[in-house]
């Protein structure tokens, strides 16, 4: 196999998808602090969207025996024979060496510091904390909190500013109801997969009242921004408003339906909302 017919296999055990929602992420903290497009923007974004395809190589080496039991990961590269575990691990260091390099010649140390340790975190303290525990999502929604930090760094910003804080802890937040969602979605695959899921810990009733927690927690972090002096906008803190009240509303009516397909439509509605969030805050720092 040639390295163009490989491009597709090596897309997909990068997470392509993932990665570049990373480093949408990623790039949202670096507008933040300097709201233009420049060179060094551009290797930043390059660089941390080859790091997290090689911490996501990573992971599917790790995962490989677990995702060949279930019928949603059966057809990934490792499970599916495309790549053997000795290539998909040489990709996933190449991705991470490339990566170091990229986002290291558009930033500094300390963003490329810190996006070294996500990959630790991610590799060595979520990914093995899955087979042990259905709370796993809990340290590992900081996976999704970096990004934006890492991004912030690599323009010059300060660790410690209180505006890029609450961006990042609305990250946080965020991160549990979406993967909550999806563990209960696909909870029957995660099972067959030896992993630990929250359907046998907690009644479906428990579970609803839980992720509705943490879905107005994220819109409670939401609505602390334009306190922040993260958005500055009255239109777009208008906005904000109104989707906040929209997905506030459709969560207390996600709490008394009964159909399990309507996890799925909380799950894509609430994605929804954090892009729109998202778009709300690149919007207002490039006005």
């Amino acid at each position: 196999m040639t390295l163009i017919s490989k491009i597709p296999v090596l897309l997909e055990l990068g997470k392509y998808k993932i990665s570049l929602a990373v480093t949408i992420s990623c790039l949202l903290g670096y507008l933040l602090y300097l709201p233009r497009f420049d060179s060094n923007l551009l290797w930043v974004c390059m660089g941390l969207f080859f790091i997290v395809g090689g911490a996501s190589a990573l992971n599917h080496s790790q995962e490989y025996k677990q995702d060949a039991l279930m019928g949603r990961t059966q057809n990934r590269p490792l499970p599916s024979g495309k790549l053997s575990l000795v290539e998909a691990l040489i990709w996933a260091f190449i991705f991470l060496i490339f990566g170091a390099v990229f986002l290291y010649r558009g930033s500094n140390l300390s963003s490329l510091s810190l996006a070294l340790f996500s990959v630790f975190w991610y590799n060595l303290i979520y990914t093995p904390l899955k087979k042990y525990t259905a709370f796993a999502v809990i340290p590992g929604a900081l996976c999704g909190a970096f990004p934006p930090l890492i991004g912030w760094l690599a323009a010059g910003g300060d660790i410690f500013n209180t505006s890029i804080l609450v961006v990042c802890s609305f990250f946080f937040i965020a991160q549990i109801p979406h993967f909550w969602l999806l563990l209960i979605i696909h909870s029957t695959e995660y099972k067959k997969g030896g992993f630990k899921v929250l359907i046998d810990i907690f009644s479906e009733n428990q579970l609803k009242r839980l992720t509705l927690v943490w879905m107005l927690a994220t819109v409670m972090f939401s609505l602390m921004l334009p306190a922040f002096n993260v958005i500055y906008s009255q239109l777009l803190i208008l906005i904000l408003l109104l989707i906040s009240l929209w997905i506030i509303i459709d969560s207390f009516f996600f709490l008394h339906r009964n159909q399990k397909g309507n996890y799925r439509k909380m799950f894509i509605r609430f994605n929804i909302y954090f892009l729109l969030v998202m778009l709300i805050i690149a919007a207002d720092s490039l006005i």
